[in-house]
C-alpha cells in the first residue's frame, strides 16, 4: 500500500517509510492512496473475533505486505498482552439499553494504548 500526503507535495511512500517519518516532509499527514474495501461478508466475519485477531485483520491491508503476517500477529499479540483484561476493550452494560466501552485497561490506563501499544 502506498501513502500520500494530505498536502500533495510529497511522493507516495510505503508503510515502512511512513511509520518512521510521522509527518510528511511537506507538513501534511500521510493517508492511504487508496482505501481498502471490505465486503459485507468480510465485515460480518469480524464479529466476535478476539481483539488481537480483529486488529490483525484490520491492520493487515494498511501494512501492505511490508511486515510478514506472522510477524504482524506477533507484534499485535505482544502489544495487547499487558492489558489487564483478556477482552482488551470490554463492553459493559450499565443500563437497560446503555453500554460502555472500557478503553482504559492498557499499561498507561489511557485510551491511547489501544492504538499506540502496537507501535511500541
Amino acid at each position: 500500500m502506498q501513502y500520500i500526503s494530505t498536502r500533495g507535495e510529497t511522493p507516495a511512500s510505503n508503510f515502512d517509510d511512513v511509520l518512521l517519518s510521522g509527518l510528511a516532509p511537506d507538513g501534511g499527514l500521510f493517508v492511504p492512496e487508496n482505501w481498502p474495501q471490505l465486503s459485507a461478508e468480510e465485515v460480518a466475519a469480524l464479529q466476535g473475533l478476539p481483539y488481537p485477531e480483529l486488529a490483525l485483520r484490520v491492520l493487515k491491508p494498511f501494512v501492505g505486505g511490508t511486515v510478514p503476517d506472522a510477524a504482524l500477529a506477533g507484534i499485535i499479540d505482544g502489544a495487547y498482552e499487558h492489558f489487564d483484561t483478556p477482552e482488551i476493550a470490554p463492553l459493559k452494560q450499565i443500563g437497560d439499553n446503555e453500554w460502555l466501552l472500557e478503553l482504559f485497561h492498557g499499561p498507561t490506563l489511557s485510551f491511547k494504548d489501544m492504538a499506540l501499544q502496537v507501535l511500541g
